[in-house]
């Protein structure tokens, strides 16, 4: 009589752990099992008998984490999810400044229409500058995002959003992100507090941070890749348009989604 001994191993924020390796050993603790995780970080260990087993999940950069499995008949037995611990905590850039590439990022916005969709849009226009200082919470970022640059691909919807009743982008043609606040979040993500100033108005911000590597570029560049999230309530920048359905929803929600990815190439200076 043999069984299966499955899991599915993921980071702690949820993302699949691809190449992660089950160790299945025995109470003399001898090697029973191996097996890889596949893309989505499932993983199978077969043709096991009847007994206690102690599975140990490894993965590059990430601490040993481990479980005790039963095994009393021929029915799989599922470990479920496991959540994998980076070993150092979450990764860091190299320090020094890094210069966004405009032409390699996206700036996404999005808010509710109506109650039961989302419009989603974009900025075209934006420059920055991360600098990551050795000590990484002393790191800071400053972006310029032009207002007017705002695309949904809809030219009417985008002139009324630049209007006064939204960016106001006559007034005000640009907005401007400052952080200098850089604390963990998890063993994946981090989290960027700052200011961002909008129609004038300053309101603090907060967003979760995810640094995803760096790779040398085919023009002779260094470039990190970031991510970042977060919410902003558009009533706290004075953007009150409220016209709203007979049925009294509102036709553009309170609360809009951003979503950065960004590309940053290391400064030579």
């Amino acid at each position: 009589m043999s069984a299966t001994i499955t899991a599915r191993v993921a980071t702690s924020s949820g993302r699949p752990l691809d190449g992660a390796v089950m160790t299945v050993m025995s109470q003399a603790g001898e090697q029973q099992a191996i097996a890889r995780a596949d893309a989505d970080g499932a993983v199978r260990a077969a043709d096991l008998d009847t007994g206690t087993y102690t599975v140990v999940i490894t993965a590059e950069g990430y601490q040993p984490t481990a479980r005790v499995a039963v095994v009393t008949g021929s029915s799989p037995v599922s470990l479920g999810e496991i959540a994998a611990a980076r070993a150092g905590g979450a990764p860091v850039p190299a320090p020094g400044r890094w210069d966004i590439d405009p032409g390699h990022s996206a700036i996404e916005i999005s808010v509710r229409h109506f109650g039961i969709a989302s419009i989603k849009g974009r900025f075209t226009d934006f420059t920055g500058q991360i600098e990551v200082a050795d000590d990484i919470e002393k790191s800071s970022v400053v972006a310029e995002i032009k207002t007017s640059s705002i695309d949904t691909d809809n030219k009417t919807r985008d002139d009324h959003l630049r209007s006064d009743a939204f960016f106001d982008t006559e007034q005000h043609p640009v907005a401007e992100f400052r952080a200098a606040q850089v604390r963990p979040s998890s063993d994946e993500t981090w989290s960027l507090s700052g200011t961002l100033t909008l129609r004038g108005t300053a309101v603090p911000v907060t967003l979760e941070l995810s640094y995803l590597g760096e790779v040398e570029d085919p023009w002779g560049g260094h470039r990190a890749g970031f991510r970042a999230e977060g919410t902003l309530q558009r009533n706290d920048f004075g953007i009150s348009f409220d016209d709203k359905l007979i049925s009294g929803v509102a036709q553009i929600g309170s609360t809009a989604k951003v979503i950065l990815d960004i590309q940053a190439v290391r400064s030579a200076t």
